[in-house]
């Protein structure tokens, strides 16, 4: 207690003294914190600027998990606009006609189409031999999990995992988490008013790593990911291979399941005999009628800073996450995912990563489609569980 009271004595002389620090002393010094806030002007696709607060947490994630069901957004869109791109011109809706009656609903509209794709007749929802190895078209609703479409949602994902669980042998299972490296959530304020109003809110992370699954019924979003199909034909019971294509797919839209729109797919390369049949975006969906995002899907995210979620009034354009500037997202609930190379969709495989341990009701459901990848390459934790 004395050594206490001696040192407080001691130190008061040097807290009365402090003084600020100069600009050049500032630059200088370095420390680390928690949390960091950071604010900025971020300018719109209409020339306005909104007013971004984004509050960062200096933090390393590792989840695993299992969602039965996320839905968000189930509210009334009214009529009125347009879908353009896609599989027979109709199949994308992007907000982009919509009638001067709605006032304040406009930016909420969407198509009597009907709106992005659900909705449409069960032939529509079949996977393409070109870019799902299925063993020829093969119909969403026989996909394990089965696939329910819903118009009155913007986003409805079931099953939805995040990590994965191998097995290792001997009764031992390994957790290999989802891991998120500095997550954010960042407000975005319209100050042109006398008041400054909320207008939308984000939350993702600067870095993502790992599976994540899904069972897609319907999106909203902006999802563009790396894809590379094997290309095959049959004969005679003989499958026979072609060689590969590559290329970078935007799949976006609004309460869609998303389709192959050749004014936003870029086709990279096309190797082997594949050339023969396709050579651009147009000759691609040629051989691709029914190229959708598929219904039980595994994403994996290499490092990549474009995943979040958002909810907005209207459309806004968010500040950059390090080096990317993401899409511009829309109204009501809204996913982005992909755009900076970092997605990498197992399409051809379609595989559920598996994430549920024996005994679960889902063990059974997905145990025949593991998609682990290169488990290696992936984060670990060193827990591991007996059977």
């Amino acid at each position: 207690m004395t050594r206490f009271l001696l040192l407080l004595m001691l130190s008061g002389p040097a807290l009365a003294n402090l003084e600020p620090l100069t600009e050049e002393e500032l630059s200088a010094s370095y420390g680390q914190a928690i949390f960091e806030l950071n604010e900025q002007l971020v300018n719109q696709g209409d020339g306005s600027q909104l007013n971004m607060t984004r509050l960062t947490m200096g933090a390393r994630i590792e989840i695993n998990a299992n969602i039965e069901e996320l839905s968000l957004g189930r509210y009334w869109r009214p009529e009125g606009t347009n879908c353009s791109g896609g599989p027979g011109g109709d199949k994308v809706c992007y907000n982009n006609v919509v009638p001067e009656s709605y006032d304040d609903n406009i930016n909420w509209a969407c198509t009597a189409k009907p709106c992005g794709s659900v909705g449409l007749p069960d032939e529509n929802y079949l996977s393409s031999a070109l870019t799902h190895d299925t063993g020829g078209e093969k119909s969403f609703f026989t996909f394990p999990g089965g696939y329910r479409p819903d118009g009155g949602v913007d986003v409805k994902l079931r099953d939805l995992t995040l990590g994965q669980v191998r097995d290792k042998g001997n009764g031992q299972y390994e957790l290999l988490p989802f891991v998120q490296e500095n997550p954010y959530i960042e407000f975005a304020f319209d100050e042109t008013g006398a008041s400054r109003k909320l207008v939308g809110f984000r939350i993702g992370a600067e870095d993502a790593i790992g599976y994540q699954g899904n069972i897609i019924d319907v999106i909203s979003g902006f999802i563009r990911p790396n894809i590379v199909a094997d290309v095959e034909i049959e004969i005679l019971g003989i499958k026979i291979p072609l060689g590969s294509i590559r290329l970078e797919a935007s799949l976006g839209g609004v309460r869609t399941i998303g389709w192959l729109d050749e004014k936003t797919l870029d086709l990279y390369d096309v190797e082997g005999a594949a050339a023969l049949l396709v050579s651009n975006p147009a000759a691609l969906l040629e051989q691709s009628p029914h190229a959708q995002l598929y219904p039980v899907q595994s994403n994996y995210l290499e490092h990549t800073e474009a995943f979040f979620f958002s909810a907005g009034t209207r459309a806004i354009q968010w500040s950059k996450v390090g080096t990317y500037k993401p899409e511009m997202s829309r109204p009501g609930f809204w996913i982005n995912l992909g755009g900076d190379g970092g997605l990498k969709a197992r399409t051809q495989q379609g595989d559920h990563p598996m994430n549920y341990f024996p005994g679960h009701p889902k063990h059974n459901l997905y145990s025949g489609s593991e998609n682990y990848g290169n488990v290696n390459t992936l984060p670990s934790w060193s827990q591991t569980y007996n059977n």
